[in-house]
């Protein structure tokens, strides 16, 4: 397939398209020379998802190429339990074999993961992307989606945003 052009992360508190988009600036690589752009499916914060979603979408299309994703789970070890956060109090977790559950309790033997009570925190990292390479759908990038296994958090609005009605 080729050579891995660039591969790098960083925390960003609820800053994910700064962080994605000065990452792939300070790469130095033409983004046109790329021919899979990956991105992590999820699941993970609704915006955060479809945010690196788009981003791998948007440069493979620049570049005429494919984008393919995995999963936070599969980011984090496809081999072993993971488990991730959910809402408040509440886990993801991905045995193997098995599609992922929500719960509240944490898994009784060995696991991998973050979010609160998970010590050491597991992350998920770009960098496997390459054992997991075969296994991942190349796709044109009309065609990737987030992984989403729940239900977006977001409120009803609660009052109109104050605008007058028009009459004729």
């Amino acid at each position: 397939m080729g050579d891995v052009l660039f591969s790098a992360s960083r925390t960003s508190n609820m800053k994910a398209s700064e962080a994605c988009l000065s990452l792939v600036s300070e790469s130095g690589y033409d983004v046109q020379d790329g021919l899979l752009f990956l991105a992590d499916i999820g699941p993970g914060s609704f915006t955060g998802t479809r945010v690196g979603v788009t981003i791998a979408k948007t440069l493979a299309f620049a570049a005429g190429a494919k984008c393919g994703g995995a999963t936070a789970f599969d980011l984090i070890s496809p081999t072993e339990t993971v488990v991730l956060p959910s809402k408040k109090g509440e886990y993801f977790v991905r045995a193997l074999g098995t599609d992922p559950v929500r719960t509240t309790d944490l898994p009784s033997g060995p696991y991998l993961g973050f979010g609160v009570g998970i010590d050491p925190q597991t992350y998920p990292l770009a960098e496997r992307f390459l054992e997991l390479l075969e296994s991942i759908s190349k796709v044109s990038p009309e065609e990737l989606l987030p992984a989403y296994l729940i239900e977006p958090s977001i409120s009803v609005q609660k009052k109109g945003f104050g605008l007058s009605p028009v009459t004729k």
